[in-house]
């Protein structure tokens, strides 16, 4: 958790977090005294402020789990819950402190209860000038790229574990030392991810099911006397509660003019109940402690196990986050005036990115005719924090700290742009912090905001220089698709296989593999886009035609390919000289050997992905494919088959009736 976020809360989650936890407190509160005469007993009564305080909370780390299961963590609604729940948080913890005060008082006296919080405070105050200077320490002890050593790790446990000793015998729970311990930690690498490197396998897959399962068993539903006043209230008082928790919730959103439906799924993912309320329900009603009644326990375990299976459901029902990069305005490079800016979004994982994407960059011929707008993404993997980070370099002084972020991406870009004043109008770079499985939430998000025309994605295989793959990475892969799919605007997915610079004195050849559609039409498009004798880069157009057979196209797109083609045979494209050849291929197999011939003949080929289209050209290719984002053609020239350094970028153009159907 990183607390500075709550410097930086907007009105909407600060107002929300507030009301969502101090209106159903109140609420249940005033239904509880005035039932509580003549519904209940003093034993029973006195469990009564404990209990809204319970029903009441919004914990963060709940919330965190249940936006990740939805994978919406990244989406607008994820990120707004984020900061509601940690606001409601913060309120949370006071009253739990409270709730814990008025226990001591009870059962040791008020002296006692003076004795525990002056305690408290000096353990509070100890993290924050002793530990947490102490871990500051440490991050900066640690080189960069390098782990953390593994003494303090172990220093850190065992502090955690005394932590959680120290507030038992304070009569806190367990977990509310090294809570706070937790939150002296920095956030993020290298001392954060570390700890959840070393640990988070073990917690969550193996400590928090047993947790949960223990929990579960202490719950006895023959306890239950449904003829009683207890079950009543109790189920009066839990609905009371959770209806004012959704009102609560609600009433600033829809306020604040949010969609009904987005408002409604919010509100329920902050009155979701996890592992945080089994944790509180069994501590309070352990035999030791006894605070809530056997029966009201088992109702309570119920009540978790209800609201934890159906809240998702709806939630999913309710929000769909890929509506909002629907695609009702035509963002893409054909339909972008030819003298007028190029927008294009980049995509940096790894060192080994960068001059490939400059590379393309330069070979897309950035003029003060026809400029480029470059917007560079930074994606990191999410470790050891709770929520992720969308950094803006131009803002980095006002929005973070000391913390610096993606200094070799800066420094390359901007040489780049150095190199290319006339042609770059605008260079903006941005760092994503974020689960792999979210980051196309990032992407599609960036590229909405800034109106691009082009995502431009590397691939997920690396390549050595003798032609063998070198590394392979899923996570980027499922990226990839993920844009794909959702993507504002035309997406680029570059296979890069060949040199990292545009030589100063020779030529650079770019090739273009014609077959007709919308994606080839992009495609073609950016082609004679980079058709510039200036940079030294020459085109070719290759054009497969079948022979002896219709090709099953629509009419539209038919005249379309013929149009684009005309200045391409007449040798009339602006700025360069462009060669045209037409190839007629009697079968897909024909198609293949004539690509494999010509594939070290060129720097870059550029085809379009042209997912499910059919024709006579490919037919029967789609059953060898390994990787369906490229596309057939896109696959055919990547195969790992192909000893050579040419590099491929395959495009799709933006799918407008996808996104409007959505």
């Amino acid at each position: 958790m990183d607390m500075k976020v709550l410097k930086r809360t907007g009105r909407i989650a600060l107002y929300t977090g507030i009301a969502c936890i101090l209106f159903p407190l109140i609420i249940g509160l005033s239904l509880g005294l005035s039932l509580k005469r003549s519904w209940l007993t003093k034993e029973e009564a006195y469990s009564l402020p404990f209990l809204t305080v319970f029903h009441s909370l919004t914990p963060f780390p709940v919330v965190v789990y249940l936006l990740e299961k939805l994978k919406i963590l990244n989406s607008e609604l994820g990120q707004l819950g984020l900061s509601t729940a940690l606001v409601s948080e913060t309120i949370s913890l006071f009253l739990v402190v409270l709730a814990t005060f008025g226990m001591v008082a009870r059962e040791k006296g008020y002296f006692h209860v003076i004795i525990v919080g002056g305690s408290a405070i000096i353990y509070f105050l100890i993290v924050v000038f002793v530990f947490r200077p102490a871990m500051v320490w440490i991050v900066k002890q640690t080189p960069e790229g390098r782990p953390v050593k593994t003494v303090y790790i172990h220093i850190i446990m065992l502090l955690m574990l005394v932590s959680g000793m120290v507030s038992h015998l304070l009569n806190f729970t367990a977990v509310f030392g090294p809570f706070c311990l937790g939150l002296a930690v920095p956030d993020g690498p290298p001392l954060g991810s570390a700890i959840v490197n070393k640990f988070n396998c073990f917690t969550e897959h193996v400590l928090l099911p047993l947790f949960v399962t223990i929990c579960a068993m202490k719950a006895d539903l023959r306890l239950i006397n449904f003829g009683s006043n207890l079950l009543a209230f109790d189920i009066i008082h839990l609905i009371a509660t959770f209806a004012a928790k959704m009102l609560a919730c609600l009433i600033p959103l829809l306020y604040s003019k949010m969609p009904i439906n987005d408002a409604l799924a919010l509100a329920l993912i902050l009155s979701f109940k996890g592992q945080v309320q089994l944790k509180l329900y069994s501590y309070f009603g352990d035999d030791q402690v006894q605070l809530i009644p056997d029966q009201a326990h088992s109702l309570w375990i119920l009540a978790i196990l209800i609201n934890a299976t159906i809240a998702p459901i709806l939630v999913k029902y309710l929000y769909d986050p890929s509506r909002k990069y629907a695609g009702y305005k035509k963002r893409d490079i054909m339909h972008n005036r030819s003298n007028a800016e190029l927008r294009i979004l980049v995509c940096i994982h790894k060192p080994d990115n960068i001059p490939t994407v400059i590379k393309l960059l330069e070979a897309s011929g950035p003029t003060r005719q026809r400029p480029l707008t470059v917007y560079v993404l930074h994606l990191i993997k999410l470790i050891g924090r709770a929520s992720p980070v969308f950094i803006s370099h131009q803002m980095q002084k006002k929005t973070l700290s000391k913390t610096s972020y993606s200094e070799n991406v800066i420094i390359a870009f901007n040489r780049f742009k150095q190199d290319n004043l006339d042609g770059i109008s605008l260079l903006h770079v941005f760092t994503a912090i974020s689960p792999p499985k979210y980051m196309h939430e990032d992407v599609c998000t960036l590229a909405l905001d800034k109106l691009a025309c082009l995502i431009v994605l590397p691939f997920h295989q690396k390549w050595s220089l003798d032609g063998f793959v070198e590394s392979e990475d899923c996570a980027i892969r499922t990226l990839n698709c993920g844009v794909l799919e959702l993507a504002p605007c035309s997406v680029g997915i570059l296979v890069d296989r060949g040199r990292s610079t545009i030589p100063a004195y020779s030529s650079y050849s770019v090739a273009m593999i014609f077959l007709g559609g919308s994606d080839d039409q992009e495609a073609l498009t950016l082609a004679k886009r980079m058709a510039n004798d200036k940079m030294n880069i020459n085109l070719t157009v290759v054009h497969f035609v079948a022979s002896g057979s219709e090709e099953i196209r629509d009419w539209d797109d038919n005249l379309l390919d013929h149009e684009l083609l005309k200045d391409v045979k007449l040798n009339n494209v602006s700025g360069g000289y462009v060669t045209y050849i037409e190839e007629m291929v009697e079968d897909a197999p024909q198609t293949a050997l004539i690509i494999h011939s010509m594939i070290n003949e060129y720097d870059l080929i550029i085809v379009g992905r042209r997912h499910n289209v059919v024709s006579p050209q490919t037919s029967g290719l789609a059953e060898w494919s390994e990787f369906p984002e490229l596309g057939i053609i896109g696959d055919l020239l990547a195969s790992t088959g192909n000893n050579t350094r040419t590099s491929v970028l395959v495009v799709q153009q933006q799918h407008q009736d996808i996104h409007n159907a959505s």
